[in-house]
Order: C-alpha cells, then structure tokens, then sequence
C-alpha cells in the first residue's frame, strides 16, 4: 500500500514539474508575437490614407524598440514586486494591449500607442523567463541548457503559429485580426496557478552565492559586451536577410513572392528544431557552437545568392534558421551560469542587442549597399555573407586560443 501511495506521489511530483515547466516555457510564446500582423499593413493603409505608409509599417518595428524599455523596467521591477508578479504585470499589458485594437481601432494614435505597450509588456517578461529557468535548473547545467533550448523553440513556435492563425482571422478584417493576442490570458492563468512564486528561490540562491574578485566581474563584462555587440552585427545580417530573401528570388528569376513568403517559414521551423537539439547541440560542440553557427550561418547564406534551384534556396534558409537559433540560447545559458547581478547584467545586453538588432537591420543593409557602392540584393547578401565569415573566422581563433591558455593552465 505504502508502495502505490509513493510510485502516486512520484508521478503527481513528475506531472507538477511538467507543468511548472511548460506553463513557463508557454510564456516564450508570445516573445517573437510583434511582427506576426505585418499582413495587416495594407489594409491598415487603405484605412487610415492620411497616414504615411512607413508610419503604418512601424505598428510591426516599434514593439522592439519598447522591449529594451520594458527589459530595464523589468530589472527595477523584479527588486519590489518579484519575478513572477513582474511577468503576470507583463502578460497582462500583452493581452489588454495587443486585443485593444479589435475593440478600439478609429484612431490611429491609439492603435500606435497600444503597439508601444504591447512592446514594453514583452519586455518586462522577456529576460525574465530566462532567469526563472536558471533559478529552477542551477544545481543541473545540462537540464539547464536543454530547457533554455525549449524556450527558443517556443518563441519561434509561437512565431509560425499566430502568424498563421492571423492570416486566417484577417479574412474577417484586419482588426479582428489582433483578437490573436487573446492567447495571452491562458498563458497567464496557466502561469499564475503552476508556477511558483520565485521570492524564496531568489533569497536562498543569492546567500550561497559566493562573492566573486572584481578582477573576475571585469572580465566577465568585458565578455558579455563583447558578445553584445557581436550578437547586434549578427541579428542586423540575419533579420536583413529575411528582408532581401523575397527580393533575391524575384532578381534571379527563380521563384516568386509565394516562394520568399515560404523561406521566412522554413527559417522559422529550421529556429524551431534548433531550440529543440539545443541540449545535444551544446553537449557535443560546446564553445565552439558560437563559431561553427556563423560559419554555418554565411556558408548558407552565400550559397543562396548563386543557388539556381528554389529547393536549395529553401534548404539554406532552413539552415540559416537552424544556425541563428544556436548563438541566442548558448549566449543565454553562458551568462545564466554567472553570480545573479551578472546573469541578469548578460541577460540584459544580449537582449537589447537581440532588439537593437532587429530595430536597425534595414538601416544596415543600406549602410553596406552605399559603402560598397552595391547595386543589385544579390551583391548585398553575398557581402554580408562574407561579413559572417570574417566574423566567424575571428570567433573560432579566438575560441581555440581560449581552451589552449585553459589546457596550459
């Protein structure tokens, strides 16, 4: 009898920290939801005519802006009401600004500044994600890393899905649309009941923490911002090229607008599946991930400016996607590994890179086309291609040169 009461217990532990996990992990869902009603803008456009497109066009771009205001928010936050409250604060403005332009959508001001929080809710729970699964898997690095892994592959699930399901609401019109971001209010009541409230977690961790030299916090940021600003240069050629994609296969004449349309999915599901390995990927290459995915990154890419063939086109988008999705999770999981102040400090930099990124990509694109005089997408992707091998060639030297001063030692 005692027996089954144990093996009972133990599948209700195992079942509770399933759902502790995933009703975590659900939250990651809603990160990458910003750009998913860029369809919307055309009809946004033939309904507010006396608004410029390229305003029209920032309700996609201006929540990333508002995520780095909500991520600094986010670690002044935490201090006076904890992690978990700081993410139900977050999912709550996501659901009430993100469905408001269903219900309201006469004023476009209104509908811009609804954008702007909805970006400042994602920011308050984006970096936090990431340290409540450090803080629930620090005693296992490998657990750790696998479920940082996860984490990714729900933002880009989440990515694929609502963009989807927007493409179906929008034949009801475009503002039924945002009626998409309703997800959000089971994702906070799944959050609110199965997981725990972190204030306890956080007080235990912090006194047996030991207090690291200062020679050693130095050097740990130098590092974090080093890899900041590699991860800026990085997501500004890959977001780039999830702009040009569509544009190259119309230049060279082999596919059209519906075969762009369908890379930016493939390099989603290729981001998905890298979340997913993430665990395996880390385990076996280890600080070599880093290196090795940006050479797989500009390999890919410059294949896909002589590729010839739509198949081939779409297998490198895939992998582009793969490769991309391995840097963010590694980077995430290195610094969760640091004291608390620092592992929220790298959390934070790789964030705002992630979105500064992101925000100023077209604006790189422009920068390389003018200073080398480039007059075709073709050239533009080839020249950021070689830029990620040049980069990629830096990072494994420096990597290699890391673990032989690390052997010597």
């Amino acid at each position: 009898m005692e027996q089954k009461q144990t093996v009972r217990s133990w599948f209700f532990i195992i079942s509770m920290e399933q759902l502790r996990t995933y009703s975590l992990l659900s939250v990651a869902l809603l990160i990458s939801s910003g750009p998913v009603i860029a369809a919307n803008i055309p009809a946004i456009t033939n309904d507010f005519p006396e608004i410029s497109v390229t305003h029209v066009g920032l309700l996609t771009t201006i929540p990333s802006l508002f995520v780095i205001l909500g991520v600094l928010i986010a670690n002044r936050l935490e201090l006076l009401i904890g992690k978990k409250a700081t993410i139900l604060t977050g999912l709550g403005l996501v659901l009430i600004a993100g469905v408001f332009p269903a219900l309201y959508h006469d004023l476009f001001s209104l509908l811009f500044i609804s954008r702007c929080l909805f970006g400042l809710g994602v920011g308050l729970f984006n970096r936090l994600i990431i340290q409540m699964i450090s803080d629930m898997y620090h005693k296992n690095p490998g657990k750790q890393a696998t479920v940082i892994g996860l984490e990714s592959a729900f933002e880009g699930l989440g990515g694929i899905c609502l963009t989807l399901l927007v493409g179906q609401l929008l034949k009801m019109g475009w503002h039924t649309s945002f009626y998409v971001y309703a997800l959000a209010l089971p994702i906070f009541i799944a959050f609110l009941i199965f997981v725990p409230s972190d204030k306890k977690e956080l007080n235990r961790r912090e006194e047996v923490t030991t207090n690291p030299s200062h020679t050693n916090n130095k050097k740990a940021l130098q590092v974090m911002i080093g890899y900041g600003l590699l991860l800026f240069v990085i997501v500004a050629i890959f977001i780039n090229y999830n702009l040009q994609i569509t544009p190259l296969i119309l230049e060279k004449n082999i596919g059209t607008a519906t075969n762009g349309s369908n890379m930016i999915a493939f390099i989603g599901l290729g981001a998905f599946v890298a979340g997913f390995s993430f665990g395996k990927v880390y385990k076996s290459l280890g600080n070599y991930i880093v290196p090795l995915s940006i050479l797989l990154l500009g390999s890919s890419m410059f294949v896909t400016t002589i590729s010839q063939s739509i198949m081939l086109t779409t297998v490198c988008s895939m992998i582009i996607g793969f490769s991309f999705r391995c840097i963010m999770p590694y980077l995430l999981h290195t610094f969760a590994q640091q004291i608390a102040k620092m592992a929220k400090l790298g959390t934070t930099i790789v964030l705002i890179a992630y979105n500064l990124g992101a925000t100023l990509s077209p604006y790189e694109g422009r920068l390389i086309t003018q200073l080398l005089r480039l007059d075709t997408v073709q050239s533009l992707v080839s020249s950021n291609a070689i830029i990620l091998l040049w980069i990629s060639a830096v990072s494994l030297g420096v990597v290699t040169l890391h673990r032989k001063k690390k052997n010597i030692q």
